[in-house]
């Protein structure tokens, strides 16, 4: 019985955390986001994910987590969003569902950036590098993913 409360509280811990993380209404999230739709896991979601590997210091050092969601069911985290809350997505930001479309959101809950199949990180990280909240986090902490 105690395994079974423990584990409960587990999955109800993680499942508050994720939500907690991604507040359907609200108007602040706690970390930045790349939502990247796309009607099928293809070649372009496959080369997103090789991208999310390759700039993985950058995205953590700017507070930005990503999110894959596509249409045939493939998404990354795998149990982030249910159903609704996918269609939800989708609608907010106005998701043409046959079009890969990638969009970085600010911690203010807001579109920042939108693009199409093929994500230029250099251009991310330029556009994320000018939010005053950035240029603050800036201020009190170096970069630690100069090589």
């Amino acid at each position: 019985m105690k395994l079974f409360i423990s584990l409960l509280s587990l999955a109800l811990f993680v499942g508050i955390n994720n939500c907690a993380a991604y507040p359907m209404d609200s108007m602040h999230w706690n970390h930045r986001s790349i939502l990247y739709f796309a009607p099928e896991k293809d070649q372009h979601v496959q080369e997103f994910m090789k991208q999310v590997l390759m700039n993985e210091c950058a995205l953590q050092e700017r507070d930005i987590k990503t999110v894959i969601i596509t249409n045939d069911g493939f998404n990354q985290p795998y149990d982030l969003f249910s159903p609704e809350e996918i269609n939800h997505l989708q609608q907010k930001y106005n998701i043409p569902k046959e079009h890969h479309t990638g969009i970085l959101v600010g911690k203010d809950g807001l579109e920042k950036h939108r693009w199409n199949e093929k994500t230029n990180w250099l251009q991310l990280t330029e556009i994320v590098d000018r939010m005053p909240l950035r240029k603050e986090e800036m201020r009190h902490q170096a970069s630690r993913c100069q090589i």
